[in-house]
């Protein structure tokens, strides 16, 4: 498929533009009581380090609650990205292991994970693993596609921002306790405390996540643990404080690879740790104005472990590959206006020491020692139905320079129920500490629509363009020029018999700007040109009945020699039913059943084959 050209761009947005402007031919009340369609202003999110309605809101973004999560019986990040359109996972194997993703091409060594406003990546190679990020406290997901450095800095590729849960302020204690148990002794225990009493709150939560492993080499263990503390000062101020930790070994088997790589016995250890903690203050200074300061400090030791036969065909290991990071920092922001005009101003400091390199073959890769900062300004000013949010950001990286990076956007609210939406930006993300270099740099610009006039539908459209200079690869690191360019299209419908609709399409197009050659899924990154998203969705609160059926296709378009494999739909089916919906102590009966047909989708089905047909299922009180 050929990309667009300006013309036939210019007459498709313009179609799709006057088609989203119609007026609503039914009231649109059923759709919000539903949620489909924003209700007034919308819910805010805080994409731009400030609360906004999403309706006000230039990028495009997607939110996921956590009532959603619990629908899908998910265990860890990776099983959410999964459905969400745009974004596609390279393989999905035993839960907790490793994965890597893409939105709408743009490789996850681009895209910052966020945790409470702090960087969940790692500097080596500025990547996070979406399995090793438990759902349990995840109160809700902000998704960014597309180029976030004027907010956040290092993002080029996109921001998924998740925000934890905060101590329930209605009950001095509540909280949940669940376990489920499956295919290849996959078991998922988890328990949550909650409350407030008197000025103090608190959330804790802590869960294990094993398995035998439901593909070779991949049986896990995770043990999570995370908690808040806050307390409420005079004058609507709060202090929370907080700390995680977290162990993971996933990988501990073993497996015969034969052809065509022929790498025989491999032992494989890979080990996980992560420690953190927070302190936020947040004091309101007067009507419009609040003051903000957050502190951290976060610890990391990975390890990957490489072993196979020695000639007297013993297991030993040949490699243990580490990466051990130390940070700490704070984030400084005043925040001022209202629903009309606001502006957020703040500075960054961060101070890493970062060491890799392979214990068994020394000496290290790296022993890097820096700091970095940055000033950052986004605000916002609403003039009638338009929405103007300009935003700029100097960042001093400490290891490839400086870098100012500019966005702005403009929304135009044509109706209550539909939004058209601009954004151009430019940012940046940070070189990899074992390829260490310029700055990766992007341009890019979106434009879409937004809309629930037509009845008993919800539809979103977004076109995106983005220049790349300086892309570093996966895999083997190759730096390239690159265009990307494509668009995103998703529909809800209102339920019908407790029933609804969901479907997203994704089209990508990528080339090497300087050849002008079409780029492919290879072992450098993931390009597909087309994803299917889709979900059938059912709902009787009277009953307690909840269930989901959830569709994935995706083609990858790789060389003919390269083994990656996209056949068939992955479905997957979740179920949800409690027993006695009007009663809060009533159990919740849960059951999955995941690739129900045993799709094939992987961009390297000889390493990293997607698990095959598997069940799971459990219990959930809450108290």
């Amino acid at each position: 498929m050929r990309p667009l050209t300006l013309q036939k761009l210019f007459f498709t947005l313009l179609a799709f533009l006057i088609g989203g402007a119609v007026p609503a031919f039914a009231d649109s009340e059923g759709l919000e009581s539903l949620g489909i369609i924003e209700k007034s202003e919308g819910p805010s999110v805080t994409t731009s380090r400030v609360p906004r309605p999403t309706s006000k809101t230039a990028e495009n973004i997607t939110v996921i609650t956590a009532e959603q999560i619990a629908h899908l019986n998910a265990h860890t990040l990776a099983d959410v990205l999964q459905t969400v359109p745009g974004i596609q996972l390279d393989y999905l194997r035993t839960p907790s292991t490793s994965t890597y993703f893409n939105i709408q091409g743009a490789l996850n060594t681009t895209v910052l994970v966020l945790i409470d406003g702090i960087r969940n990546n790692d500097y080596q190679q500025n990547m996070a693993l979406p399995g090793l990020i438990p759902v349990q406290q995840i109160e809700r997901i902000e998704i960014i596609r597309g180029a976030a450095s004027t907010a956040w800095g290092s993002a080029l590729g996109g921001v998924i921002n998740i925000i934890t849960k905060s101590p329930n302020q209605e009950r001095s204690a509540t909280g949940m306790l669940t376990g489920s148990t499956g295919s290849q002794f996959t078991a998922d225990n988890r328990g949550e405390l909650s409350g407030t009493i008197n000025r103090f709150g608190y959330y804790l939560t802590a869960g294990n996540l094993r398995s035998d492993g439901l593909s070779p080499n991949t049986g896990t263990n995770l043990n999570s643990l995370y908690g808040k503390l806050a307390y409420h000062l005079p004058g609507n101020g709060t202090l929370t404080v907080g700390a995680s930790q977290l162990t993971a070994s996933p990988g501990t088997d073993e497996a015969d690879i034969g052809p065509p790589r022929n790498w025989g016995f491999v032992h494989d250890n890979n080990e996980n740790r992560r420690t953190g903690g927070f302190l936020k203050f947040s004091q309101p200074l007067g009507t419009k104005l609040t003051l903000d300061i957050d502190g951290y400090l976060n610890s990391r030791d990975d390890h990957a472990k490489w072993g196979g036969r020695d000639g007297q065909g013993a297991i030993t290991f040949f490699n243990d590959r580490f990466v051990r990071e130390d940070s700490h920092g704070t984030n400084a922001r005043l925040t001022w206006g209202d629903g009309q005009k606001n502006l957020v101003t703040g500075f960054e400091y961060g101070h890493v020491h970062a060491r890799g390199g392979d214990l068994l073959n020394p000496p290290p890769l790296y022993d890097m020692t820096w700091d970095s900062w940055s000033l950052y300004a986004n605000g916002a000013y609403t003039l009638d139905r338009f929405t103007i949010l300009p935003g700029i950001r100097y960042d001093i990286t400490g290891t490839a320079g400086d870098k100012t990076s500019y966005s702005l956007g403009i929304t135009c609210k044509l109706t209550e129920s539909t939004t058209l939406r601009a954004y151009a930006a430019d940012g940046f993300s940070l070189p990899t500490l074992t390829n260490p270099g310029t700055l990766q740099k992007i341009k890019t610009v979106q434009s879409g629509v937004e809309s629930g006039s037509i009845p008993y539908l919800w539809l979103k459209g977004t076109y995106f363009f983005n220049t790349l200079r300086n892309s570093q690869s996966g895999g083997q690191i190759t730096t390239t020029n690159q265009d990307r360019q494509g668009f995103e299209i998703e529909a809800r419908t209102t339920p019908v018999y407790n029933f609804s609709l969901a479907a997203g399409y994704t089209y990508l197009y990528v080339n090497n700007s300087d050849t002008g050659e079409r780029l492919q899924t290879n072992s450098d990154q993931s390009v597909p040109p087309h994803l299917v998203k889709l979900a059938l969705n059912y709902d009787h609160a009277d009953l307690g009945l909840h269930g989901v059926l959830t569709g994935n296709y995706v083609w990858w378009n790789s060389p003919a020699d390269y083994p990656s494999r996209s056949s068939g739909m992955i479905w997957d089916l979740h179920l949800n039913w409690k027993l006695k919906p009007v009663y809060t102590l009533s159990p919740e009966l849960f059951f999955s059943g995941h690739n129900l047909f045993n799709g094939a989708q992987s961009v390297d089905e000889e390493l990293y084959p997607n698990a095959k047909r598997w069940f799971d299922g459990g219990i959930r009180v809450r108290f």
